[in-house]
């Protein structure tokens, strides 16, 4: 038995195409891509940009500095940068000052001194500051400049640029001279002026007492010849030996005056406290007899403690209300006030008075010694008080300043230190 023959075999079917990659996929992984390289391209723009931006910004700080900015190159020293204040400065435009050194510019010695300059600062490379230094300029002459020199390093660590920065002072630099000439001319006036009032008063000093030894037989010999002859001499001559007798006195007065002035700063006795109410009431004492006689009404307010010299605020308040008293409205009761300020470690104490008072164009006169505004016969006096009042103010570091007008009395004000350290040296009086 034979076996069946096999089913006829099927013609072979083509294989089945692969599956195509999806181009969906392909365009979002192109689409990436495109934009991270945008993204990267937009990034660099921008820093460029911001990179830019700080170019420009920095570029702008240099150009509007007021002082002169320069760069060099380390190997060289040639100028590769120069701002506008630089420009200005030296009279050249940067055009013709890039990529030359020194010793195109300036005079050699000059040039010689800037590149010994740089050389140390770019060997030492750190900062190296040159006070003053004088630079010949095209157009402005000789002027000096404060500069500092500091050494740019580039990526191996050796400098590269020098960079220097300097500032004009020329014009500072001619006022601080004035300014030390004006101070030491002041200096040598000051020291010509007090070698000079110390030998005024040293003068002063010795005349008036030399002048009183004579002064002395002259009012002795006229009181005896007044005291043995006087009957002898009849009317006329009594009268003349008045006279004379009346000029001694006068004369003696000034010598006194004169000695006192002198002795302000020549025999001046150190600061201690000093109560100027009690100096007010010994004043009143010293004044009882011209008070009385005038009828005079003085009134005195609270007065503090102060450092001073307890004899010469005794001549001040003396002198001071001595002249309220005799320079009175006549047939007037004269009438005085003292009052006092505190203030700010100062007092301010005021005297003022009704009398006849002065004009005030002549206020500084009343303070120079001998100057009188009123005639001698009818108001005694040397003309030295106020003058012995304003130097004896001065010497307590005060000021001594007065008001007045015609018939409206007058008015003094003292100012002066609660307090003070030290007064001013005494010089020694002559023997």
């Amino acid at each position: 038995m034979s076996s069946a023959p096999p089913p006829p075999r099927d013609r072979e079917a083509p294989e089945a195409p692969e599956a195509p990659v999806s181009r969906t996929a392909t365009e979002l992984a192109l689409a990436r891509a495109n934009a991270a390289l945008s993204a990267e391209i937009e990034a660099r723009k921008q820093i460029e940009e911001e990179l830019r931006r700080r170019d420009r910004f920095l570029e702008s700080i240099i150009e509007n500095v007021p002082d002169m900015i320069f760069l060099k190159d380390a190997r060289e020293l040639r100028f590769v940068r120069f701002n506008r204040a630089g420009e200005e400065l030296l009279g050249y435009a940067r055009e013709e000052l890039l990529g030359k050194n020194d010793f195109d510019f300036f005079p050699e010695e000059e040039a010689n001194f800037f590149l010994a300059s740089d050389r140390g600062v770019l060997a030492l490379g750190r900062l190296h500051d040159i006070p003053a230094e004088p630079i010949h300029t095209r157009a402005r002459g000789i002027r000096w400049l404060h500069t500092k020199k500091i050494p740019i390093r580039g990526e191996d660590g050796a400098p590269a640029y020098l960079l220097g920065i300097s500032e004009d002072i020329t014009e500072r630099r001619a006022a601080e001279e004035a300014r030390l000439r004006a101070e030491e001319d002041l200096r040598c006036s000051v020291e010509d002026l007090a070698r000079s009032n110390g030998e005024l008063e040293q003068f002063a000093y010795v005349a008036s007492h030399d002048l009183q030894e004579p002064l002395r037989k002259i009012q002795a010999f006229a009181d005896l010849l007044m005291t043995t002859s006087g009957p002898a001499l009849g009317p006329e001559g009594k009268d003349y030996l008045q006279r004379i007798l009346g000029a001694a006195g006068r004369m003696r007065t000034l010598i006194q005056d004169l000695l006192t002035l002198s002795r302000i700063t020549s025999k001046a006795r150190p600061f201690i406290a000093v109560d100027l109410a009690e100096v007010a009431r010994e004043t009143l004492v010293d004044l009882e007899v011209p008070i009385s006689e005038t009828s005079a009404e003085i009134t005195i307010g609270p007065l503090p403690t102060i450092q001073a010299d307890p004899a010469q605020m005794g001549q001040l308040f003396l002198n001071l209300l001595g002249n309220a008293l005799k320079f009175r409205k006549d047939g007037e009761r004269p009438r005085i006030d003292v009052t006092a300020a505190v203030a700010d470690g100062r007092v301010e104490i005021v005297f003022s008075d009704q009398g006849i008072g002065f004009d005030d164009r002549y206020v500084d006169r009343i303070f120079k010694p001998f100057q009188r505004l009123h005639p001698a016969g009818r108001y005694a006096g040397t003309g030295i008080g106020l003058a012995i009042c304003r130097k004896i103010v001065e010497r307590h570091g005060g000021s001594l300043r007065a008001k007045s007008a015609p018939l409206e009395g007058a008015t003094f004000t003292v100012d002066l230190p609660l307090s003070r350290e030290r007064p001013p040296e005494s010089r020694g009086e002559p023997r």
